[in-house]
């Protein structure tokens, strides 16, 4: 195995062209597939990574911070099964805010800007230095070998085929027993900057254009998505003097568990500042419609609702006066100035106008235009909630290629990818999350049941088990499970262990500890469960109590949250009984003449596992899922 000076990863000599796991792409979504199946396959397993450029891997390709709503319970859950990007981000983070503070636990959301090059290299890092077994290969996939595989109970006739290998446009060949394709913004990539249009799914960066082809002649569909990125100014021409800076938290709370406190954080800590857009910058943007591509008909696709363009924002929001504008530095050793609020696709003369309307930006300098980019995505009734194809065995997709949009959603379906393709190749069971264990569970679920429109983002309002889904609660609800995959390592599970026995000793102090408030007293729990007493005044009332401030917190949220807490578990247990009907592979839903037939055609796209999840199809109503459960107890012939 030779070692490259250039990107310290190792490439493929003179070796064996045959793995276990291949994983297409080397993003947030494929390192983290890496990672998953280079440790549970363990020293007898081999992985290969194939990416254009390995130097890229774990690249931020537009916004330089990892978490926020909704965004940071998934990195938590995922650092929490043993994943990578809590870690690598504690290791990069130069500003960490808990979101939401002035709300309650269940939307509070950690966040935090990133040197990006610090953030690749240490991704690059823990992947070198972690997986032994993982063989880096810089090249492009043009098409995919198939064997035949075991038939498709689902569609009478077909043939289902399975995975064999890669073919790059090299020619040269590359065998695996399981294929992660992790191919993000760049199948046939198309970048928009006004009327300008230039190949490449990331600036300065390839397209990847025989894969589409290739996905196509195999029976898939695809559909197109856009999302797009803001301007980047040079630090050094921006007058920060009369905008506003917004610190981060002091002290910083890490996103992973195995992050030292006492040595946390590692880099300087820096301020953000904001400013806003302003009447004249809406009237520059207005007068130019006609030249963005969004408006001009150049881009046909969608992009996502929920981060729009400033373009979009003008539009939508016609009756706003300005819009913040967040300038992020994006690394410690670089002047550029990431413009979070003002993605765009405008040409760069209308660009420069409108930068320079914004207070502190009058005189600043362009370090890179704002664009969009137009690219393939794969609709998701096509795989199962394994990310498994359903049409190729062995064959799963992840992140952007679902038609997500995010780092922290791409990686949060790398990690379920890569783990069972994985346990697929060591002959175990599929690994699912349900709703009412993890974000991540939540997000599968939706792409899964629902066609997509738009790039799907996660929202702390997707999750109706928000209040027991908490960033604080990840590791208790999720490494138990990492520890049994064999992902998350000893160390981790003892000082989950170590936490759970403080809770319970604290618990047992405050549950049978009086306090002298009444005639006959009350117990220390109740008074901490009353919503006017903060948990820093019990805690000044019993010092000997001596746990540490997260668990007080975990405490804290658990007596004052009591009643909701337990309203949620009762609902998931009702929710659990519907997934526990399950529904055959060969259920022929065509034949169930009784149901609607919006109600036939969703359940014969989607193919649900559970009625559960049928409920939650669109199109498919309470009466349709009482015909569907006739049939499924033989009162009607199922065919």
């Amino acid at each position: 195995m030779k070692w490259s000076r250039a990107t310290a990863f190792a490439t493929l000599t003179k070796m064996s062209d045959s793995f276990d796991v291949l994983v297409i792409g080397g993003g947030h979504a494929g390192a983290e597939a890496a990672w998953a199946a280079s440790h549970l396959l363990g020293d007898r397993g081999r992985v290969a990574m194939v990416t254009m450029d390995p130097a890229a891997i774990g690249r931020m390709s537009c916004n330089p911070a990892i978490g926020g709503l909704a965004k940071g319970q998934m990195v938590r859950e995922i650092d929490a099964l043993g994943g990578l990007m809590g870690e690598a981000i504690d290791a990069a983070g130069i500003q960490f805010r808990m979101l939401n503070r002035s709300k309650g636990p269940a939307v509070q959301s950690p966040r935090a800007q990133a040197d990006k090059y610090k953030y690749a290299r240490t991704v690059q890092q823990l992947l070198r230095e972690r997986c032994a077994n993982l063989t880096v290969v810089a090249g492009i996939v043009d098409r995919f070998l198939l064997a035949d595989g075991p038939a498709d109970p689902s569609a009478s006739g077909f043939q289902r085929s399975a995975i064999r290998g890669v073919v790059l446009e090299s020619g040269r060949e590359l065998a695996a027993r399981a294929v992660v394709v992790t191919t993000g913004t760049f199948l046939r990539a198309l970048m928009h900057t006004g009327e300008k249009k230039t190949e490449g799914g990331r600036v300065g960066e390839q397209t990847a254009r025989g894969l589409s082809a290739a996905l196509l002649s195999m029976g898939f569909e695809l559909g197109r998505l856009k999302t797009g990125t803001p301007p980047r100014l040079a630090k050094d021409s921006i007058d920060f003097s009369g905008i506003e800076e917004q610190p981060g938290d002091d002290p910083p709370v890490p996103f992973s568990e195995m992050t030292n406190p006492a040595r946390f954080p590692l880099l300087p800590q820096v301020p953000m500042h904001i400013t806003y857009t302003n009447a004249r910058a809406h009237e520059v943007i207005r007068a130019n419609l006609h030249r963005a591509p969004m408006y001009s008909g150049q881009i046909q696709s969608r992009g996502p609702r929920y981060c729009p363009s400033i373009e979009d924002k003008v539009v939508r929001f016609a009756d706003r006066e300005k819009h913040q504008v967040f300038l992020e530095p994006e690394g410690l050793e670089t002047p550029e100035i990431y413009c979070n609020g003002i993605s765009t696709s405008l040409p760069e003369d209308v660009q420069i106008e409108i930068i320079r309307s914004i207070r502190g930006l009058e005189n600043a300098r362009v370090l890179r235009w704002g664009y969009a980019v137009e690219y393939d995505f794969s609709p998701t009734h096509q795989v199962d909630a394994t990310l498994e194809t359903r049409r190729v065995a062995g064959l799963f997709f992840a992140g952007q290629l679902n038609g997500t949009s995010g780092y922290e959603e791409a990686a949060g379906q790398g990690i379920v990818a890569g783990i069972n393709a994985a346990r697929q190749i060591r002959g175990e069971g599929p690994f699912v999350l349900s709703r009412d264990q993890a974000y991540l569970g939540v997000m599968i679920d939706d792409l899964i049941t629902k066609t997509p429109t738009e790039p799907y983002r996660m929202f702390t309002s997707r999750a109706e088990f928000r209040l027991t889904l908490r960033s604080d609660n990840a590791d208790q609800r999720l490494t138990p499970l990492g520890a049994a995959l064999g992902l998350a390592q000893a160390p981790r599970l003892a000082k989950l262990q170590r936490k759970l026995a403080d809770i319970d000793a604290l618990m047992r102090l405050l549950t049978t500890t009086r306090l002298a408030l009444g005639p006959s007293g009350t117990t220390a729990f109740d008074y901490l469960r009353r919503p006017d007493v903060p948990v820093q005044t019990l805690r000044e009332l019993l010092p000997a109590a001596g746990a540490p401030k997260n668990v007080w917190t975990q405490v804290d949220i658990e007596a004052k949250y009591a009643g909701y807490i337990g309203r949620e578990k009762q609902a998931a247990l009702r929710m659990r009984e519907w997934e526990s009907k399950t529904i055959p592979a060969a259920f022929n839903f065509a034949r169930m003449a009784e149901m609607r037939t919006e109600a036939r055609q969703a359940l014969e796209k989607f193919r649900p596992a559970t009625v559960g999840q049928a409920g939650r199809l669109e199109g498919v109503t309470p009466s349709d899922l009482t015909i569907l459960m006739v049939h499924l107890r033989g009162k009607v012939g199922a065919g």
